[in-house]
């Protein structure tokens, strides 16, 4: 078994942002795409999910159902809970990258949020950074690298585009 990259895949907005100030994604969804965006096939190669509280707070409102429940979750909250579909932690992410890469099949997808992206970057965790750009300006938000963000080198390595989505695919290279 092969060691599992982690991929940050993740829509934003024009200006980089990933949601309004409350959270909301109401600007995206009113974004016209092409099916799923190529979602699908992307998900089909993920053995992992890890997202900070507020992130999946925000996928719990958009699904009836918790939508990654058939591979590992793993969510980052200062409180600890229990839950049938997660595992909710507070470990220090490299800690937990380490932890379960031996264990699972396929990429990790870091789904979000800001602050989880930051440390995944600070690390030199994230292999690649998926994006769907959706052509919207909103000026105030959630920015998807909060500032402090370490200066990281990309090289472009796909594009094209998903409806009114510019999809790129960049190469973490530092």
């Amino acid at each position: 078994m092969s060691k599992p990259s982690t991929v940050l895949y993740i829509a934003c907005s024009l200006d980089g942002k990933i949601a309004r100030l409350d959270g909301s994604l109401d600007w995206l969804f009113a974004v016209a795409g092409d099916g799923d965006n190529g979602y699908q096939a992307f998900y089909d190669q993920v053995g992992a999910v890890i997202m900070g509280r507020k992130t999946y707070d925000e996928v719990l409102q958009l699904s009836e159902t918790y939508p990654y429940a058939d591979i590992p979750s793993y969510v980052y909250s200062r409180t600890q809970q229990t839950s049938e579909t997660v595992t909710y932690t507070d470990e220090p992410l490299d800690q937990l990258l380490d932890r379960i890469s031996p264990t699972i099949e396929g990429n990790v997808w870091l789904v979000g949020g800001g602050e989880l992206i930051q440390e995944a970057l600070r690390l030199k965790r994230i292999r690649s950074i998926e994006l769907a750009i959706a052509p919207v300006i909103l000026g105030t938000g959630i920015p998807l690298f909060p500032e402090g963000t370490n200066e990281t080198n990309l090289r472009l390595t796909a594009s094209r585009h998903s409806g009114q989505f510019l999809m790129a695919t960049y190469e973490v290279l530092t």
